[in-house]
């Protein structure tokens, strides 16, 4: 009975505490339950159900994470483009400079 109690357990945690071991003990404890000769189905398809979402959830994790550094290069490169171009901007004000007089030519 206690891994009954267990499983249900296990059933009842969120995505974000369940790890790999818990998946894993809900399967054995499925499995001896199984084999004692309880009907455990609906504990199948709900044990299933959470093995897909917690998938679900590490590839989203895996999607954001590559997100994350994708977007951290693209400020780099954003952050380099507007250096260049504030150095541009002072070249440029220096080719402008101010306009020759009659002094400086002669």
């Amino acid at each position: 009975m206690y891994v009954l109690l267990s499983l249900i357990e296990t059933l009842c945690k969120s995505v974000e505490e369940l790890s790999s071991d818990d998946l894993v003990g809900g399967d054995n404890a499925l499995q001896y339950l199984k084999f004692s000769g309880f009907k455990v189905d609906w504990l199948e398809k709900k044990l299933e159900e959470i093995k897909v979402k917690k998938k679900e959830e590490q590839i989203g994790e895996s999607r954001m994470q590559e997100l994350e550094e994708e977007l951290k290069a693209f400020k780099k490169k954003c952050s380099d483009i507007e250096a260049l171009m504030e150095t541009e901007k002072t070249k440029l004000l220096v080719t402008r400079g101010s306009p020759l007089t009659l002094d400086d030519v002669l």
